[in-house]
């Protein structure tokens, strides 16, 4: 143990020394064999900073073949601190009502360095002093540089190889960013040594998504067996279509969305105020499927989630300083930034398109995953978007297992080295539910390892 702390230590001095943390209440970081920092990274001839959590695998830190892997949480608008802090972290709130972190045993820097990023500026504790709109291709455009600026300090890793993964919205920045790269590559001396990509319950064609969810509901008996989808199924922007997805949330407000075996969280009246927020949101996709415009300035968070124990943590002032963060943020979730609202334009013909022109590339290894418990981005769209891009079938569906010889889910092969994998029992935020079941699904995809 001696000789691993001193090891550590020593190549610290390489590092950002001021962005170290030494402490993340309630363990002191001396007694780890890894490190974390925390602090912000700028754009150049730019106002906006972003704040990033970088930990260092557990294992050997100066060995060039360790991935590095870069989470991004969806939204759009969500902090990247909830992967950090509730999925795929060494130090995560185990279960909804922990009100203190807990030693993650399936934590991903087991075996890759682990880099968060709040994204775009003005999510969390990111700062966006223009108040701009953000859209997808410029946030792809800030993510690469906002990565080229963490290369410019921690050079030692440039040469690691890169995984992209995040979930949910992330089904758009990664794409996105990973096109943004491969054009990167193609003119610059210093290529970005990007591998791969895992995305988890990803938006990737939001045209569909609103009928993959009713069909989901009525598959899975969230909703009763004479509800009706018809008019969805001939047209997702008509009129009827709008009132057979307001029934819908009517009917589901106390499932929660995110995880249907989960439980729900919070006062019906909280409950009611976030679905009809949640299903104005749906409509609003339904009536502009071509270009939507999202704007998230409400303070009551995703409905039937448990926020509490990180909304309370991350906004202690202790905690802000140990992290090296503007102690004058109020962190949020989703979506808030200094009491200003947040508004994203969203475009889906552009992210399908980004989608397809990667995975053509056929020069990184693609994982798509869904947890089945998800009714919001279900496993049933996610296979709708593969069929639209008219893939090649290389594997047909088999099982995978896990820990203990337990079913993991299915999985289904695809030409140009895509994968696609089920995760049973898995909502949403499939590291949170099913912290065996991600873990195994990371080691087998970075390694090149077999489900």
């Amino acid at each position: 143990m001696i000789f691993i702390l001193i090891s550590t230590v020593v190549h610290i001095f390489g590092l950002q020394i001021e962005d170290l943390v030494t402490y993340l209440p309630p363990f002191n970081m001396k007694e780890f064999n890894f490190s974390i920092f925390s602090g912000y990274l700028s754009i150049i001839d730019s106002n906006q900073s972003f704040h990033y959590v970088f930990v260092q695998s557990q294992l050997n830190n100066q060995d060039n073949s360790v991935p590095l892997v870069l989470w991004l949480n969806g939204g759009p608008g969500c902090s990247s601190m909830i992967g950090f802090l509730q999925e795929i972290g060494p130090f995560v709130f185990l279960n909804d009502d922990d009100d203190t972190l807990s030693y993650n045993e399936q934590s991903w820097n087991r075996v890759a360095h682990l880099l968060f990023l709040e994204s775009p500026s003005g999510v969390g504790f990111s700062h966006n002093p223009l108040n701009i709109t953000f859209n997808d291709s410029q946030t792809a455009d800030h993510n690469l540089k906002v990565l080229q600026e963490f290369y410019s300090n921690y050079p030692e890793y440039q040469k690691n190889p890169l995984w992209l993964a995040g979930e949910s919205y992330a089904g758009a920045y990664i794409p996105l960013l990973a096109q943004k790269i491969k054009k990167f590559n193609d003119l610059e001396v210093a290529v970005i040594n990007l591998q791969g990509m895992m995305i988890g319950n990803g938006v990737t064609n939001l045209t569909h998504l609103p009928i993959s969810q009713l069909l989901y509901q009525k598959q899975h008996q969230l909703l009763p067996p004479n509800f009706d989808i018809s008019a969805c199924e001939k047209n997702v922007t008509s009129e009827d279509c709008k009132d057979v997805n307001s029934n819908a949330w009517r009917i589901t407000k106390r499932i929660n969305p995110y995880d249907i075996y989960g439980y729900c969280y919070y006062e019906e009246k909280e409950v009611e105020d976030e679905q009809e927020w949640l299903s104005e949101m749906k409509q609003f996709m339904l009536i502009h499927d071509d270009n939507i415009v999202q704007v998230t300035n409400h303070e009551l968070g995703v409905p039937c989630v448990q926020l509490d124990n990180i909304q309370n943590y991350l906004n202690d002032i202790q905690i802000k300083r140990y992290l090296h963060v503007d102690e004058s943020i109020q962190w949020f979730m989703c979506s808030r930034y200094h009491n200003k609202q947040f508004k994203y334009v969203s475009d889906p013909p552009l992210i399908m398109k980004a989608l397809q022109q990667v995975i053509n590339y056929d020069l990184y290894t693609i994982v798509l995953y869904n947890g089945d418990a998800d009714s919001v981005v279900p496993w049933i769209d996610t296979l709708q978007t593969l069929q639209v891009l008219n893939l090649s079938i290389t594997e047909e569906w088999r099982p995978y297992y896990v820990k203990n010889n337990q079913l993991g889910g299915y999985t289904q092969g695809y030409s140009n080295k895509l994968r696609f994998v089920t995760v049973r029992g898995a909502g949403h935020m499939v590291p949170q539910n099913e912290r065996i079941g991600a873990f195994y699904l990371l080691n087998q995809t970075l390694f090149g390892q077999a489900f």
